[in-house]
C-alpha cells in the first residue's frame, strides 16, 4: 500500500483519503428495498490531472441483486465541496432512466442526507443540495403523460374489442 501511495499524486491521495473517510462514516448505513450502502469512488490511476479529474461520484450501491447502482450527489475534495441530489432528482432520475419509481421512501433518502451532512462537515466539507434540473423535470413530465397517452389508447382498444365481441354475440345468439 505505502508503494501505491508514492506513486500517487498530492491531489489523488487526498480523494482517496476523502472517500476512505466517507465510505466508513456510512459503514453498515443501508437504506430502500434494495438495501442500498453509500459509496464514495476514488480516482482512477495514480493522479488527478492536477486536480481537472478529482471530482468523485456518491453512489448508492445496492446489495440486493435487480437493482441499479445509483448516482447522489459528488464531492470535490480538491475544493471541500459536495453536490448531493434531492430526492425529487434522484426519483425523477431514476424513473426516467428505469421506467419504474425508485424504491426508496422520502424519509429513507431524508435519513441519507442528515447522515451524509454528519459525515461531510466531519471530513470539512462543504455541501450544497442540487434540484432536479428542468430538462430532467420535462423528460419525466413526458414520460408520465406518454405513459397515460398509452394507457388511454389501451383502454379505448379493449373497449372496442369488447363492444365487438357483444355485436357478434348478439348477431350469432340473438
Amino acid at each position: 500500500m505505502a508503494d501505491l501511495d508514492a506513486l500517487r499524486t498530492r491531489v489523488a491521495n487526498q480523494a482517496h483519503s476523502v472517500a476512505k473517510t466517507i465510505n466508513e462514516g456510512f459503514d453498515e448505513f443501508q437504506i430502500g428495498a434494495g438495501a442500498w450502502q453509500v459509496d464514495l469512488n476514488t480516482p482512477e490511476g495514480p493522479s488527478t490531472g492536477g486536480g481537472k479529474q478529482a471530482l468523485q461520484h456518491l453512489r448508492l450501491v445496492p446489495q440486493r441483486p435487480g437493482y441499479p447502482a445509483l448516482v447522489v450527489g459528488v464531492v470535490n475534495g480538491v475544493l471541500s465541496t459536495a453536490e448531493l441530489r434531492t430526492y425529487e432528482h434522484v426519483a425523477l432520475q431514476h424513473e426516467v432512466r428505469f421506467k419504474k419509481p425508485l424504491e426508496i421512501t422520502p424519509e429513507e433518502y431524508d435519513d441519507f442526507l442528515k447522515k451524509a451532512d454528519v459525515v461531510l462537515n466531519l471530513a470539512r466539507i462543504q455541501r450544497t443540495r442540487v434540484d432536479a434540473p428542468p430538462e430532467l423535470v420535462a423528460e419525466a413530465r413526458a414520460a408520465h403523460a406518454a405513459a397515460r397517452n398509452a394507457l388511454g389508447v389501451r383502454a379505448l382498444v379493449g373497449l372496442v374489442v369488447v363492444l365487438l365481441l357483444a355485436m357478434l354475440g348478439y348477431r350469432l345468439f340473438g
